[in-house]
């Protein structure tokens, strides 16, 4: 299989200090001309599923996507943001919210296909913030379920997620260092029965280098 990583546009929290970000942002209007850009590419992957974070940044970014290629994004909590749907920041605290519920999401994105676990009390459930060592199990897990998956398979899948579960996902099988991937960069894994290897990152392409930014 191919899998893409694609990180989702840039949210109204990339561009804000940390103390004045919220919960559970939007696009900004960079991140919104980036998604626009990256809809209008995205056909030359000929992809064959695509699979979204349930936070509003990745769903918003996932929509362009839907628009431009008619598949019908899937809605799965397992590749969220490391620390899960949060309010506040480290130096004061964090309280886990709700996060969007499953009425929410139909609502807003009413071609997506919302996973059986998110239901009416929201996909977090103001569970506490989730620690790296969590989120790093996680990621081991979502890596052999999509191998489980996917292997045998001939799909070309896209993930929208986000940066620092993607780095956390790709520290699985690739030893080297990799910077911090670009909003709505694609990075390309190449998965099958003998294994995964990473065969380009944080490509840009769909990108004019005035949109660019992390």
């Amino acid at each position: 299989m191919e899998l893409y990583l694609i990180r989702h546009a840039q949210s109204l929290n990339n561009a804000l200090p940390e103390e004045e970000r919220v919960e559970d942002p939007g696009l900004t209007e960079l991140g919104i001309q980036q998604a626009d850009c990256l809809g209008k590419w995205i056909g030359t992957l000929a992809l064959t599923k695509v699979i979204t974070s349930p936070f509003r940044r990745a769903l918003e970014t996932a929509k362009r996507i839907q628009e431009s290629t008619d598949l019908n994004p899937e809605v799965r909590t397992a590749i969220h943001e490391i620390g899960g749907c949060c309010s506040g920041y480290p130096k004061v605290g964090m309280v886990g919210r709700p996060g969007l519920n499953r009425a929410e999401i139909e609502l807003q994105y009413p071609a997506f296909q919302v996973a059986a676990e998110i239901d009416g009390e929201g996909w977090w459930r103001c569970q506490p913030f989730e620690t790296r060592e969590l989120a790093g199990q996680r990621a081991t897990d979502v890596l052999e379920q999509t191998r489980e998956e996917f292997a045998h398979t001939t799909e070309r899948v896209a993930f929208v997620t986000h940066a620092d579960f993607k780095q956390l996902f790709l520290e699985r099988f690739h030893a080297e260092p990799l910077e911090v991937a670009c909003n709505t960069s694609v990075t390309k894994v190449l998965i099958d029965a003998k294994g995964c290897r990473l065969a380009d990152y944080n490509g840009l392409r769909h990108l004019p280098a005035h949109l660019i930014a992390r």
